[in-house]
């Protein structure tokens, strides 16, 4: 009889045990969520504590370095939403100020760039390592330490890794890559490079910001010597009027402090003003806008257009190979073709006194750059259509 009331006794203890259990868990894990964490994020700290004791809800602070103003929460656990005990803590982190700044990234700056912009962001500049890379033109501004993004003392060395440009090959080096960037950056570039700026051409378009690089003479990555002289083409928006002569623009005398130097020398573009006709050219007539935008791209003055109104048998004969005259000059034309969507069609016509001759027919892509050397009897007139419309025309003597 004992023994049976001894057993009974043992099982309403584990009983009263396992509901016990039961009940702190319910308690701990699931019990008493009748709290909704608020938003306390980009509050001041104290607003953001009175705000969480006022729910009773236990606060603590933890403070870290930011630029954010000192005092401001810029974190929070548990996040805002979430059901809590009334007893639970809140952690909050504030800022405690400090002179942290955010470190700008300077890769692919040239190093002249990279170093002003450290100093204008409160930096100071530290190391500058040299190696040479495939990738990037000398100058060019590899990597940096500490890296970006990241928040900093003001006042902190950044190290700069630089490009030395690729490794010369027989005295040889690629001509840099700079297009779309701006004229100064391009002259630091090259001149980093080894190589010198031997000219300048500004070229009427309205597709690329003016002043931005839109190509090189010769082309990037053309093997050249170093110290050899690269023509940059460099984008213009302003229309340059007709010039009364087919001389090249004269240009007024320089003072010395206006004097440039040989790496500053500028190409003077020929005249680009339409000629009378020659030939099977015909007669001029008005622009249409869309011609209009065309010859934009090379500097054509605006409302003239040496274009056909109707077409001679002249202009429908093909050339004709047959003896004449020695050749008396070479035109040397030279075509950047203007941002397109979508490749056309590109034609280049000759007239000299030999007759008209089909220099180029092919399509073309946006930004290809064309050159040609054609020899011509006395005079001569290029003609230039993209897209079946006239864009350009030069005379040649």
């Amino acid at each position: 009889m004992i023994g049976k009331i001894l057993r009974w006794a043992i099982v309403l203890a584990l009983l009263v045990i396992l509901i016990s259990g039961s009940v702190a868990f319910y308690t701990v894990f699931f019990g008493g969520k009748d709290l909704v964490i608020p938003p306390l994020r980009e509050m001041s700290v104290l607003d953001a504590v009175e705000s969480a004791e006022r729910m009773g809800l236990e606060v603590k602070i933890e403070q870290i370095d930011s630029s954010v103003p000192a005092g401001t929460v810029l974190a929070q656990w548990p996040d805002p939403g979430t059901k809590v005990r009334r007893d639970k803590t809140v952690i909050l982190k504030v800022s405690k100020g400090g002179n942290r700044r955010a470190l700008p990234d300077l890769r692919g700056l040239e190093q002249g760039q990279a170093l002003r912009m450290i100093e204008e962001q409160g930096f100071a500049a530290g190391d500058i390592l040299r190696i040479h890379d495939n990738t990037r033109p000398a100058g060019a501004v590899i990597a940096q330490n500490p890296a970006s993004p990241a928040m900093i003392e003001g006042g902190r060395k950044i190290e700069l890794l630089v490009s030395l440009g690729p490794v010369p090959k027989d005295g040889r080096i690629p001509v840099p890559d700079i297009a779309q960037r701006d004229e100064k950056t391009a002259r630091e570039l090259l001149s980093q490079s080894g190589l010198r700026v031997g000219g300048v051409e500004y070229v009427n378009t309205q597709h690329t910001p003016e002043g931005m690089v839109m190509s090189t003479r010769p082309k990037a990555g053309a093997m050249v010597r170093q110290g050899e002289s690269i023509v940059i083409q460099v984008a213009s928006s302003k229309r340059r009027g007709p010039e009364p002569t087919p001389e090249a623009r004269a240009v007024a005398p320089a003072t010395p402090a206006e004097t440039p130097s040989a790496s500053d020398a500028v190409v003077v573009e020929q005249p680009q003003t339409p000629v009378r006709q020659v030939g099977p050219i015909g007669p001029v007539r008005p622009l249409t806008p869309e011609q209009q935008e065309l010859a934009g791209a090379i500097g054509l003055p605006p409302g003239q257009s040496p274009i056909p109104a109707t077409p001679t048998p002249a202009a429908a004969t093909p050339p004709v190979s047959r003896p004449g005259p020695a050749a008396t000059g070479t035109a040397r034309i030279r075509y950047q073709v203007p941002p397109l969507t979508k490749p056309l069609a590109l034609k280049i016509e000759m007239v000299d006194a030999t007759g008209t001759k089909a220099l180029l027919g092919r399509d073309v892509k946006g930004g290809e750059f064309i050159s040609l050397d054609s020899p011509f009897v006395t005079e001569a007139v290029v003609t230039v259509y993209l897209g079946g419309e006239f864009v350009w025309q030069e005379r040649y003597k």
